[in-house]
């Protein structure tokens, strides 16, 4: 009897102490994480170089075009004919400059050609000479500046009624032009845009005008734009 009173006894102490059946501990999950990679460098990239083209200079074989002219040209150096004609007022707005695409030349062998086509004579107003037919930088005037007449040399009528036709004897797609034909070019440009107040803007070439090669490619347009006085 004394031994039930004392499993009671203890079992009430237990049930007030709040103690509750022991069971045996459940082991946590543990999440296993892998070690961080190791952080992998880039390889190195190699550029890759396409092949480049073997570079060749290719020098061309160009004359060497230093004319050495005399710089404050007022006019040509050398003239045959009336240079100082008495203008018609407003009349000359351009100059158009010619070759002759031929070795040799000069007014009277063109005068008599044009003739031929039933013009009225040479077609320009100024004729430069290159040494073959007529003195070398010679500048002759003919008849159509004499007496202020419009040019038969443009082969369009803006350029023939209102422009000064210039011709250098020489075939400028083969040749250059002289020393002295680009002196004498210069000095006949500089007194005509003093007279007539003509713009460089409307100096040219007849290949400017109409659908030519004149005068020709082997004229030296940069050096000659640069000697000019406006």
């Amino acid at each position: 009897m004394r031994v039930i009173r004392l499993a009671l006894a203890c079992s009430l102490l237990l049930s007030a102490a709040g103690c509750s059946v022991w069971q045996k501990p459940v082991a946590e999950d543990v999440v296993l994480t892998a070690p961080p990679e190791a952080e992998r460098q880039p390889a190195p990239v190699r550029e890759r170089r396409e092949p480049q083209p073997l570079l060749l200079e290719v020098r061309a074989a160009v004359a060497a075009l230093s004319y050495n002219i005399r710089g404050g040209l007022l006019r040509p150096p050398r003239v045959e004919g009336r240079l100082e004609a008495r203008l018609q007022r407003g009349k000359w707005r351009h100059i158009v400059i010619h070759h002759s695409a031929s070795d040799a030349g000069n007014e009277a062998i063109f005068d008599k050609a044009h003739k031929e086509r039933r013009w009225r004579g040479v077609g320009y107003h100024f004729v430069i000479g290159n040494g073959h037919g007529s003195s070398d930088g010679l500048v002759e005037v003919t008849f159509r500046w004499e007496q202020q007449l419009s040019g038969a040399h443009a082969g369009v009528k803006e350029y023939n009624e209102r422009g000064v036709g210039i011709c250098l004897v020489g075939d400028f797609e083969r040749k250059h032009p002289t020393a002295k034909q680009m002196e004498a070019l210069v000095g006949l440009v500089n007194y005509l845009q003093d007279r007539c107040s003509i713009p460089t803007g409307n100096i040219m070439g007849h290949r400017h005008v109409k659908s030519t090669r004149c005068p020709g490619k082997n004229l030296p347009w940069y050096e000659f734009f640069s000697l000019l006085n406006h």
